[in-house]
């Protein structure tokens, strides 16, 4: 019985991925609401029905454990369905949808009465898979939020993929959208798109822990291991005072930047209330790397007031270099002293907005920026240096740029910002750490040097680690792009590598995506944004090695 058991449960476990993935399709992806199409929902959900039920009557202790699992999974589904209700392709498979969702994450090699350990251990067993659960949390909330009627203006009808391409696009902070962001929303919904901004710019952990420091509960170990890989991790020991100053800088960044910016705004013309209302969210929007703007046309509109653009710049390299290197500038300007990050960090940044600048200039002194005066053009020269670090606003029309300035966007993309901000890309201290081993090869020394000190090889490693598996998934995500739609190829490498690198930059391909497009690159902004590590991490379990040493052998390279 118990090996039938164990076979009933891996097949009720396969058959309802299986099943939530063609619901998937068909439901968001709007691969096709037909006959045939919805005849595949139901043949798939009663497969996989069937052998749920055979699965449970196999194991009675089994059963009693999982009415608790089914119950709350029931709750979920319809508080799904009230909040969307009028939506009938989300109101009538809920209510399968969520409990196949609760039972399809029992592990297969665990015993049927712990499933509940089994589920807290897949989703919170590591500091990469609570990451990972956190944000596909807020995923799901902020899709619910924005499918409801009141997040829509008048007039307008968002359906529920374009909610759930936005709600993932705010919360992973890159920006592509595949609706005009002021026209499209209603006031309800631009304050939800800006929430879902600040949270996952600061990363839902990092308010929750300042929660609990507010209410003087202690942080489990996983906790803390958590939230310093989304802040630092550096001072793990202090992490009530890192917050502090995460929290500090964050809204005195944003706050100033907000009542600069609605100044400069009504200064360009707008109306008192508006020009407030569009200070504060492109302040939030910049500061996190968002890119999300009121605008249409982005910043295009003010490519010759610099002080907008300059404010707005100013706010994303905050927001990038991360609030724990921002406090640490004034003690290192005034002699004080700085770790090897925090050098590498200001170092690698300072150079990647020189060189992206003059390059952006040189490039596109005569053509995208020929129209503008002189100094407007060193102006958005220096702006679309700093807004591919992975801000995702633009000053000059995209789809002008020559091909060797889309390059350049291209390599400043996948690089991004700095560890602990809010930008994503494989990060500047990735690049750094590998340059320094290809320097050390070229030498002939073996050892990792960086102002004075020595860099542990494990970091060597994961720096490797980052940048492979960044590559392989950008690979294998143009490719979905280009089999699955109808994008040149340029064109669609832009769009994959701005939603891995979070960015939101595009050639124009957001709107043209079909259902199964949109889905892609959702995929692409969450990896980014978690990192496609820590992606990989959540689905498979790490492994301490074998406790004795085998013997070396080489292996000849190049």
């Amino acid at each position: 019985p118990g090996g039938a058991s164990a076979g009933f449960r891996a097949a009720a476990r396969a058959s309802s991925w299986v099943a939530l993935a063609t619901w998937f399709l068909v439901v968001l992806g709007e691969v096709g609401h037909g006959a045939a199409a919805l005849l595949a929902v139901g043949v798939s959900f009663a497969v996989s029905g069937a052998f749920v039920l055979v699965w449970l009557r196999s194991e009675p202790r089994g059963l009693r454990v999982r009415r608790r699992w089914l119950f709350a999974a029931v709750l979920v589904a319809l508080a799904i369905m009230a909040a969307a209700w009028g939506r009938w392709p989300l109101v009538l498979t809920s209510i399968v949808v969520v409990p196949l969702t609760a039972l399809s994450l029992a592990r297969p090699d665990e015993p049927v009465a712990r499933a509940p350990s089994g589920i807290r251990d897949l989703l919170f067993s590591s500091s990469a898979r609570l990451l990972v659960t956190t944000f596909v949390a807020l995923c799901l909330v902020g899709w619910v939020a924005l499918a409801l009627p009141a997040c829509a203006a008048p007039g307008t009808e968002i359906s529920l993929i374009d909610a759930a391409f936005t709600s993932v696009s705010a919360v992973c902070v890159t920006g592509l959208i595949v609706l005009d962001t002021p026209h499209a929303f209603s006031a309800i919904g631009q304050v939800v798109i800006l929430l879902l901004i600040q949270c996952g710019g600061l990363g839902i952990m990092t308010f929750s822990t300042a929660a609990l420091a507010a209410f003087g509960r202690r942080l489990s170990l996983k906790h803390e291991g958590s939230v310093a890989a989304l802040l630092s991790r550096e001072n793990r020991g202090d992490l009530a005072k890192v917050l502090r100053i995460v929290l500090g800088v964050t809204f005195a960044a944003e706050t100033l930047g907000a009542a600069s910016l609605a100044v400069l705004f009504y200064g360009a013309g707008d109306r008192a209330g508006t020009a407030l209302w569009r200070g504060v969210f492109t302040s939030v929007s910049a500061f996190c790397n968002a890119g999300f703007a009121l605008q249409t046309n982005s910043l295009i509109p003010y490519q010759e007031h610099a002080a907008i653009l300059q404010i707005v710049a100013l706010l994303i390299l905050l927001g990038g270099l991360s609030p724990l290197v921002v406090a640490g500038i004034p003690g290192l300007l005034f002699g004080g002293r700085a770790s090897v990050h925090a050098k590498i960090v200001l170092l690698s940044t300072g150079v990647l907005l020189v060189v992206g600048a003059v390059a952006f200039a040189a490039l596109e002194w005569n053509a995208s920026l020929g129209h503008l005066p002189v100094s407007a053009r060193l102006n958005n020269a220096w702006f679309q240096s700093v807004t591919p670090r992975t801000a995702g606003f633009n000053s000059v029309e995209f789809t002008a740029l020559r091909p060797s300035s889309v390059t350049l966007m291209l390599v400043l993309m996948f690089i991004g910002g700095s560890p602990g901000g809010t930008a994503g890309g494989i990060k500047t201290t990735t690049v750094a750490v590998l340059l320094l081993v290809v320097v050390g090869a070229l030498r002939g020394r073996w050892r990792i040097m960086a102002f004075g000190r020595q860099i542990p090889v494990a970091t060597a490693y994961r720096a490797t680690a980052v940048a492979t598996v960044g590559v392989l998934t950008g690979l294998l995500a143009i490719l979905a792009v280009q089999v699955t739609q109808n994008l040149r190829p340029a064109t669609a490498v832009f769009e994959v590598v701005s939603a891995l690198g979070t960015v939101g930059l595009s050639l124009g391909a957001t709107p043209l995506l079909d259902g199964v497009g949109k889905i892609v690159i959702m995929f692409c902004m969450f990896a980014g944004r978690v990192g496609p590590l820590s992606l990989i991490l959540f689905l498979g379990r790490r492994d301490a090695g074998p406790a004795w040493t085998l013997p070396e052998e080489d292996v000849d390279i190049g």
